[in-house]
């Protein structure tokens, strides 16, 4: 079983709302808040206002690239849950193999079920999945918070929380040094494989690595940083901001990966040049070879007084104090080989599978 399932802070800071909907789902001695705190106790404590955009006023600037005579039009969605069994754990066996709190931010997890510091693709294989269809990958991304601020007044030193957060393993609320508030299972996990604008794909190999984002583009800069943040019925917007949505539109987060392969490569030394994204007219690189697309698309019903306020935050490291363009998402290709098959050719022959 991973480290740290189903536990998580249960409202210590923040007081849930009847007046905002207190509704708390527990599953396995899991409790996983859906809702937010009183937003009118305090302001949050820990993200930048200003790192706060309304999507509304936000122009549309997302390009799909128009299909090709040789286009692979369809897509394949896994149904791999929500993490309802609480797999939770501040790892990342791609970036950090093998260090316990390698990330220093908490990660959520769907697919397979072994998935810590010490995975390889010998644990990965054969160990379960939450995946209907039997899927193994392991998918897993930074989870989102909300977090009034009620202890806003007691002012922390930055450094030392800093050097906590590279010692301590989560506490038994599942919070970190400087991650902390309640987490936000998302409403909706779309896990989405597409295919190329230009040729048909080929199958991925057995045990690929797929990094999306950059979860330190502070000191990276924005090379591979991504835009992330949307709500529901404005995905022809993507900010790197985090999203105010009108009434009756949620917060999303869209992490669509690179798909041009390097050969049969499944990894490479910064994680990266093995794999790369399509020009602007969806075609790969000279010596690169299309693969499935995958994009991860989750959903959060987050009250809008919460966004108004700027009060939730997806965990980060440290030094990003939460910055939304942070936002990262890791992926690992552990499918049985029929599954992926079936992947291909619904997506080369233009369908539209759900497994």
């Amino acid at each position: 079983m991973a480290r740290n399932q189903g536990r998580h802070r249960i409202a210590r800071r923040t007081k849930i709302a009847t007046a905002l909907l207190g509704l708390s789902i527990a599953v396995g001695g899991l409790v996983v808040s859906t809702t937010a705190g009183d937003p009118e106790r305090a302001s949050a404590d820990e993200v930048d206002k200003s790192q706060f955009v309304d999507i509304t006023k936000v122009r549309p600037n997302v390009d799909e690239p128009r299909p090709g005579r040789n286009a692979s039009t369809g897509s394949f969605t896994v149904d791999c849950g929500r993490n309802e069994n609480g797999h939770f754990n501040p790892d990342n066996f791609i970036a950090q193999p093998g260090i316990r709190n390698g990330a220093q931010h908490l990660h959520d997890y769907v697919g397979n079920l072994s998935t810590n510091a010490d995975s390889d693709n010998d644990s990965l294989l054969g160990a379960g999945t939450t995946c209907a269809n039997g899927d193994e990958s392991a998918y897993f991304w930074p989870v989102v918070r909300i977090d009034t601020g009620e202890e806003a007044g007691q002012q922390r030193n930055r450094n030392d929380e800093q050097e906590q957060a590279r010692l301590e393993e989560p506490n038994a609320d599942n919070e970190l040094a400087g991650n902390d508030g309640e987490i936000q299972r998302p409403a909706v996990v779309d896990i989405t494989f597409k295919g190329n604008a230009r040729e048909k794909v080929k199958e991925m190999p057995k045990f690929l690595r797929i990094l999306y984002g950059d979860a330190k583009v502070t000191t990276n800069g924005p090379a591979n940083a991504r835009e992330s943040w949307t709500c529901t019925g404005f995905e022809n917007r993507l900010v790197k901001q985090y999203p105010i949505c009108p009434e009756g539109s949620d917060v999303k987060r869209v992490h669509t990966f690179p798909s041009c392969l390097d050969g049969n490569n499944i990894d490479s030394e910064n994680h990266r040049d093995h794999i790369k994204y399509p020009d602007e007219n969806g075609e790969c690189a000279d010596g690169l070879t299309a693969v499935p697309e995958l994009t991860i698309s989750l959903t959060y019903e987050i009250p809008r007084q919460i966004q108004v306020n700027g009060q939730y935050k997806v965990d980060s490291f440290p030094e990003e104090d939460h910055n939304p363009f942070s936002d990262h998402d890791d992926f690992a290709n552990v499918m049985p080989g029929r599954v992926m098959d079936r992947l291909v050719d619904c997506v080369n022959e233009g369908r539209k599978c759900r497994e």
